[in-house]
């Protein structure tokens, strides 16, 4: 099971020496991957009710917010080989034409080191400011993943659908990854799972329900070999827990988790350094 780890983008820690710092100890203290969220503004006030968790979100509008395929090229530039992933990026929010482009210019800059998670997100307010339409996203998330594998493929193609519609175009150069990167599928429920089957290399969930996680597994080898399973869940901050949780979690089938800890710079880095010494050793064996 691989490993991955989220970088911080608000608060202390976003800044060009966490972010940095961070990346490349996580690189050398053998995990896997790093991972961003992804916001580009966040109302002052907003209705919209955060899915992940019952207390609102784990950011404050004035705690900042960076931007992540930015962050991950600039990471992938300060290391050689750890991955760099999504989780998830909101879709909708942008033109797929330009998430193509920028996904196929790290993956090249990075010699293909990128995954992207994707999803359709929650927040009405943040669509509302960027003009972009928040009532039917997910139809319109079908045709950007699309666009964007012919992107990824072809290079030079052309396109007409409900929401977009263009001409003959050349998206190039292409990824190195022959199909582009690896797009994992956001969310629960059938809409994602559909997806997955249509569109998805693989599922992106949150938590850490091994049960959920076991039915999830079963289901996706319905599809076929190859179909990743990975999920987001809290950092453990002590060696003992997290050891017991990687063993769950591999044990239900889990190709890839991905570790999150609102902790500071500093407490994140010595959080790092107890995996690379008490919890790979353990979990490797």
């Amino acid at each position: 099971m691989r490993v991955g780890v989220h970088l911080p983008q608000w608060g202390a820690g976003a800044n060009r020496s966490a972010v940095i710092d961070l990346a490349q100890a996580a690189e050398e203290s053998g995990f896997d991957s790093v991972w961003v969220a992804d916001h580009i503004v966040l109302p002052v006030e907003s209705n919209s009710d955060y899915p992940y968790r019952g207390s609102g979100t784990p950011f404050a509008p004035e705690d900042g917010f960076l931007e992540g395929l930015t962050m991950l090229a600039a990471v992938a530039g300060a290391t050689t080989k750890v991955g760099l992933g999504t989780s998830v990026l909101v879709l909708p929010m942008r033109h797929p034409l330009e998430v193509a482009k920028i996904a196929s210019t790290i993956d090249l800059l990075s010699d293909g080191r990128l995954q992207l998670a994707v999803g359709a997100g929650w927040m009405r307010e943040e669509f509302d400011a960027l003009d972009q339409r928040f009532d039917a996203r997910g139809r319109r998330m079908d045709e950007q993943i699309e666009i964007m594998r012919l992107a990824w493929t072809k290079g030079i193609f052309a396109y007409s659908g409900e929401f977009y519609d263009f001409p003959e175009l050349a998206c190039l150069p292409l990824p190195v990854q022959p199909s582009g990167p690896p797009l994992l599928i956001g969310g629960l429920g059938p809409t994602a799972f559909r997806r997955i089957k249509r569109h998805g290399d693989g599922w992106q969930v949150l938590g850490a329900d091994f049960d959920a996680l076991t039915e999830m597994r079963t289901r996706l080898d319905e599809l076929g070999p190859g179909k990743i399973l990975s999920t987001s869940t809290g950092m453990p901050r002590t060696a003992e827990k997290a050891i017991n949780r990687l063993r769950s979690l591999a044990a239900a089938g889990v190709d890839q988790v991905v570790l999150n800890s609102i902790e500071t710079p500093a407490d994140l880095l010595a959080r790092l350094q107890m995996y690379r010494d008490e919890v790979f050793p353990a979990v490797s064996t």
